[in-house]
């Protein structure tokens, strides 16, 4: 056994500070559709909104509920749990209006909206092989709350 002087134990205390300091994180969006808590990287969104009238669009495929003017902007709104294959009734309630690099936004809609957090980069994790009730194609990631599974949404691959 090493005993340790008490100038060192400073030092100690001080590099493990940092490096729990400089730990990269993301930001992250939750919300809820059914009993599944999701997440989009918070950068990707571009506001949140509620009560938003929604123009049907005729021949369109069945996860696209329409629609929506966003102050003179177009926006296509998207039935997200549709679209990721959702095994479960839900009901929209609010817009998740999602920047679309170099087109116009998206709306997901959604059931209710959770919490912003922020999460440690190295703590994601790949989605397990079998999510049930749910497409795992369009997970890219997942973090363990200590209550609570988050699936982190592929915007990308929901845009696509």
């Amino acid at each position: 056994m090493s005993l340790v002087k008490k100038d060192d134990a400073g030092i100690v205390a001080e590099k493990s500070s940092k490096s729990l300091a400089t730990q990269k994180t993301m930001t992250f969006v939750t919300f809820y559709m059914g009993d599944f808590l999701f997440g989009i990287p918070a950068e990707q969104i571009m506001e949140i909104n509620k009560d938003i009238e929604i123009t049907p669009v005729p021949l369109a495929e069945d996860y696209i509920l329409g629609i929506m003017n966003l102050r003179g902007q177009i926006v296509t709104v998207m039935d997200l749990a549709k679209k990721v294959k959702l095994h479960t009734e839900i009901v929209p309630k609010i817009n998740l209006i999602i920047k679309n690099e170099g087109e116009a936004p998206v709306s997901f809609v959604v059931e209710q909206v959770g919490e912003i957090l922020e999460i440690p980069v190295a703590k994601l994790e790949k989605p397990p092989e079998k999510i049930e009730g749910i497409s795992r194609e369009y997970i890219k990631h997942v973090y363990q709350l200590p209550e609570k599974l988050v699936l982190i949404l592929d915007v990308e691959k929901i845009l696509s």
